[in-house]
């Protein structure tokens, strides 16, 4: 019985040891991109944040520390593998933190893969200025329907600062639109008092959407809007045309066709034209 028992207790030992210290870790990781890099003072300067997941993962939080010594120029979204954005990317000023969040349908696995650009700026000083994240804002969740939280490493940013230094800038060099997409006409009770609206959303794997423009029946008669948009004609009898600008320009068009077809009275072309024949006739009686 004790040389079994000392066989079993070799065995477990070995699982364990093998478990603890052979296999690879589990951990999620997000980094900034270059790790090691020195930054010219008062000269824009571009970061890339980067994630590897060995699990597979579909929704994550980040907060970001931003010291008052360097300037928030953007942050960039275009490539990022997120898709459905809960919250773009916002910096707050007083408590210095960059933050978003967002959802991966589907789900991801994988390494390397970019959530976005930050692009900064120092007041001029050298010295060392460190990129943090804020542990309590920064979670990743597992590709499950419980919406487990996965563990998570998280590696810090050191910056040298130093004058006169030239920067490593990560260009986006972007000629595409952004991708097609499809508005919809909708109301409901709880919105605009139930009247008409517009949803809409696309995304630009580029330098990211900027900013959408609603056109209630000609392409130059346009507002900037944000979705939901509450529709200016309510009978539905316009064409709208939707337009998508990213931030390098490129635009994207959608059209929809009027819901409902508007009178004949009301159709200008129609009365011209009558119009017009109503005079060939008198012409030929005179």
């Amino acid at each position: 019985m004790t040389k079994i028992f000392k066989f079993k207790t070799i065995i477990l030992l070995s699982v364990f040891y093998f478990l603890l210290f052979v296999l690879p870790t589990q951990a999620a990781r997000l980094y900034f991109e270059p790790q090691e890099a020195i930054m010219g003072a008062e000269k824009d300067f571009s970061v890339g944040l980067r994630i590897d997941a060995k699990n597979q993962i579909n929704a994550i939080s980040v907060g970001i520390f931003i010291p008052p010594e360097i300037t928030l120029i953007d942050a960039v979204i275009g490539n990022s593998i997120i898709n459905f954005w809960v919250e773009k990317p916002s910096f707050d000023e007083s408590s210095r933190l960059l933050t978003f969040s967002g959802i991966i349908p589907g789900g991801f696995q994988g390494e390397k893969e970019p959530l976005l650009t930050i692009k900064i700026k120092t007041v001029g000083q050298e010295g060392k200025e460190i990129l943090t994240f804020n542990k309590e804002k920064t979670k990743i969740y597992l590709h499950t329907p419980e919406g487990v939280e996965d563990s998570l490493e998280l590696e810090s940013l050191t910056l040298p600062i130093i004058k006169g230094r030239e920067n490593i800038i990560i260009k986006n060099d972007d000629n595409d639109s952004p991708e097609n997409f499809k508005p919809e006409i909708s109301r409901d009770p709880n919105i605009f008092e139930n009247r008409w609206f517009l949803v809409f959303a696309t995304q630009d794997k580029g330098a990211g959407v900027d900013h959408y423009e609603v056109c209630e029946g000609s392409k130059t008669k346009c507002a900037i809007a944000e979705s939901p948009y509450l529709l200016h004609y309510q009978k539905l009898n316009k064409k709208i045309f939707v337009k998508a600008m990213d931030k390098s320009g490129n635009e994207r068009i959608a059209i929809l066709l009027p819901q409902k077809q508007s009178p004949w009275y009301q159709n200008y072309w129609i009365i011209g034209i009558i119009v017009l024949v109503v005079i060939a006739i008198m012409r030929r009686r005179l």
